[in-house]
């Protein structure tokens, strides 16, 4: 079992998470919790499910765990585009925003490749 605070994808799922709350603290009252709050709850299921994975018996178990976080980040990624069709997100606030998807994607697959190997 590791500390998953110092694992370098779970750090970065952090920022994208504290990332999510920020850019969308001014989406309107009527998105509380439609939108607003998807993308919040699934921003913070990614990191969640790489420290659940943490505490895992073993790397194929961890793996699971990881690909659930794969998925959601596909999710978050599909929830960023609904948020800028909208216009609840601005094209550079979202391109920000997919950069960062994309990043934390990359590192969770390679991460996950190491751990089935």
């Amino acid at each position: 079992m590791q500390d998953f605070k110092n694992l370098k994808v779970w750090q970065k799922a952090q920022e994208l998470a504290l990332f999510t709350y920020r850019i969308t603290t001014e989406f309107p009252k009527e998105e509380l919790f439609g939108l607003r709050n998807t993308l919040r709850k699934t921003s913070v299921d990614i990191p969640a499910f790489i420290a659940e994975g943490c505490a895992k018996t073993n790397d194929q178990e961890f793996g699971k765990s990881i690909s659930m976080a794969i998925a959601l980040n596909n999710r978050l990624e599909y929830y960023a585009l609904v948020a800028r069709d909208l216009q609840l997100l601005n094209d550079a606030v979202h391109k920000e925003y997919a950069d960062r998807i994309v990043e934390v994607r990359k590192m969770l697959s390679g991460f996950n490749q190491r751990l089935v190997t």
